[in-house]
């Protein structure tokens, strides 16, 4: 487990060094605290227990988190247009049913009285006098209404595409659109999980300040009891009460504003996992690590997300070129029709009435405008590779940015620890010159405050550390998301 090659050794010894110091601090909750978050940053996963509250927090963001759920409907509607898309390759049955009631209309006029009439008084002068005289009526015109009266068309329609080229092209669009919105939820969760870790760590860090200042301030008021007896015996003057005074109220508001930032914390916490602002939240005194120690080298190509969310953008303006292409290619599709048709309804052969029929389309000519939406496309394809070249730079730049915050972070730490030794021995010293009476109380506070301030570093140093090794979990995509990226293909 190495942070760089040729840093294991330093690792090693700089967590030799941390427990050694650890052991030989007076304990306290501040002090235990600290002591867990040190040996988080350089204690070996395998050698630490298994509860961790931090595993517990990314996974309930995981699955609680609302903008990760906004992502998973994005998935869910990608992957419903992709299913309906594929579903255009498939015959398709509709019902269609028509009744009308007319009235007006066009009307056809057929003058069978004009013709008919001048026969009949013909034939009826001619038999006037004879025995059997024809009596024939005269008739009128006949008028014929364009549209009947009532007029059902009820019918089945089958309708099945026998060559599209276009369908294969939106399909195409949509499978891509679908593998983006899944890239896309994967990039938002892996982020999610860097700004949880990056939260937790940041509640412990101020957690632990709280403890140590707490401590302080402890401290500082047995100092300024010490000052008031020294006065009340007259073996001091009052200005050490009110020196004594004053650093325990500076003391005193920071330690105020460091809760402030421990509130912060936990509600920010708090809302990444979509709990209420107020719920507490645990910090372990031995959390597990962050992650293991990366080794060199970038990441595999293709492994961030971001780089696969441009990639199916890429394949869709691909798909969009060839759907663009086949504007050009004519369609030829089978529709077939059976139902009853009349003036009302009635299931026998002279209502049945039943169609089939091939239907070609072609766009012969439209000014330009699908050459146009081709050269669009490609375009749009050029742009999406340039801009993917420019990102897979960006992110192996994140990458080696941090691994260089993680080795800083890591000797910082180092620092850091001897600084709390030296500060450590340095109060122990002072402390026993002033109960001997031996040392002036500036002596005293200056002591007391490099130690408090040595203490705050090493939390900070100890947070850095952890903060810098999940950015480098991010930047290289290492945290198992099975349970989130995995959704089957409709």
């Amino acid at each position: 487990m190495r942070l760089m090659n040729g840093h294991s050794s330093s690792s090693h010894h700089g967590r030799g060094r941390a427990r050694s110091w650890i052991d030989r601090l007076h304990p306290s909750p501040a002090l235990s605290l600290l002591a867990g978050l040190l040996l988080t940053v350089t204690a070996h996963s395998d050698e630490l227990p298994t509860a961790d509250p931090l595993a517990g927090y990314v996974a309930e963001a995981l699955a609680s988190n609302a903008a990760l759920k906004a992502q998973d409907f994005a998935v869910e509607a990608a992957a419903q247009g992709l299913a309906a898309a594929r579903a255009r390759r498939a015959p398709q049955l509709a019902l269609n049913a028509r009744y009308t009631v007319a009235d007006g209309g066009r009307v056809t006029r057929i003058p069978t009285g004009d013709l008919v009439n001048p026969i009949y008084q013909t034939l009826n002068a001619l038999t006037a006098g004879g025995a059997n005289p024809t009596q024939f009526p005269t008739i009128g015109n006949t008028d014929i209404n364009f549209l009947r009266r009532t007029e059902q068309d009820t019918r089945l329609t089958l309708s099945a595409p026998l060559y599209a080229p276009q369908i294969s092209a939106q399909i195409g669009i949509r499978a891509a659109e679908f593998d983006g919105a899944r890239a896309g939820r994967e990039a938002f969760a892996r982020t999610l999980v860097r700004d949880v870790k990056a939260a937790y760590f940041q509640l412990a860090q101020a957690q632990a300040g709280v403890e140590i200042l707490d401590a302080s301030v402890r401290t500082l008021a047995e100092n300024r009891r010490v000052a008031e007896a020294l006065l009340a015996a007259g073996k001091a003057t009052r200005d050490r009460v009110l020196r004594a005074e004053a650093e325990l109220l500076a003391v005193d508001q920071r330690l105020q504003a460091a809760r402030s930032d421990e509130r912060g914390a936990r509600r920010y916490l708090n809302l990444l996992r979509n709990r209420d602002e107020a719920e507490p939240v645990t910090v372990a005194e031995a959390v597990s690590p962050a992650i293991d120690r990366v080794a060199d080298g970038a990441a595999a190509a293709g492994a961030r997300p971001e780089l696969r969310d441009l990639d199916a953008r890429i394949s869709a303006a691909d798909q969009a070129t060839r759907l663009a292409g086949a504007s050009f290619l004519p369609t030829l599709s089978l529709v077939a029709d059976s139902g009853v048709q009349g003036t009302g309804y009635a299931i026998d052969r002279d209502s049945d009435v039943s169609t089939a029929s091939l239907v070609l389309s072609w766009t012969l000519f439209d000014f330009g405008g699908r050459r146009a939406a081709e050269s669009q496309a490609r375009a749009q394809h050029q742009q999406l590779q340039a801009l993917r070249d420019d990102l897979r730079r960006q992110l192996a730049l994140a990458q080696l940015a941090a691994d260089d915050q993680a080795l800083t972070a890591e000797r910082a730490l180092l620092t850091a620890e001897a600084r709390v030794a030296a500060a450590e021995e340095g109060f122990r010293i002072a402390e026993n010159k002033r109960d001997a009476g031996q040392s002036s109380p500036i002596e005293f506070l200056d002591a007391e405050r490099a130690r408090t301030e040595a203490r705050l570093g090493r939390v900070i140093a100890c947070s850095a550390l952890q903060i810098a090794r999940a950015e480098q979990e991010y930047t290289r995509a290492r945290f198992p998301l099975s349970t989130v990226v995995s959704s089957a293909t409709p």
